[in-house]
């Protein structure tokens, strides 16, 4: 049997799934009112914040709490990874990801499209080609396969440019 905080929980998600992210939320505050250590209500808010609210330092904060109280449950790191990579904090991330890619059940693929990304936005595109070939072997979806490479493909263009010496008149 359900105790009430999994039974609330299970309201936010339809709340959040209909669009009521307002009552989700206040659903959120009071589940962690009362267990303050509750990791999934961390992530749910924490994404609540990033996501709808554009606020990502609360986001970050109850993400950082979900990874915390929820070491088990995958997305909390893979919502962590998004605001880590939207904000450029690229060792802080590679640190969770370290982390993340022992969880059970987490995708693997998610992990090493953020940390490719993050080196791309930072400038070592060899890294980050090797991320995306990385996610690329760990990824089942056709479609995600084939943004994956485009990806790749433009890693590769930038390293070619930014890495070639080029004469200058």
């Amino acid at each position: 049997m359900m105790n009430w905080i999994e039974e609330m929980f299970l309201n936010v998600d339809n709340l959040l799934a209909m669009g009521e992210f307002n009552e989700g939320k206040k659903l959120l505050e009071a589940i962690l009112a009362d267990e303050p250590d509750y990791g999934k209500a961390h992530n749910h808010l924490g994404w609540i914040y990033y996501a709808k609210l554009d606020d990502y330092n609360k986001g970050l904060f109850h993400l950082d709490l979900a990874v915390k109280f929820a070491p088990e449950y995958p997305a909390g790191y893979l919502n962590s990874a998004y605001v880590l990579n939207h904000l450029n904090l690229a060792e802080r991330l590679r640190r969770l990801i370290d982390d993340a890619l022992t969880i059970d059940g987490i995708s693997k693929s998610i992990l090493y499209t953020e940390l490719g990304k993050s080196y791309e936005i930072n400038g070592d595109f060899k890294m980050a080609m090797g991320n995306y070939k990385n996610a690329i072997r760990h990824c089942l979806n056709n479609d995600e396969i084939a943004h994956l490479e485009k990806d790749m493909e433009r890693a590769k263009k930038k390293h070619h440019l930014f890495n070639k010496p080029y004469l200058f008149f």
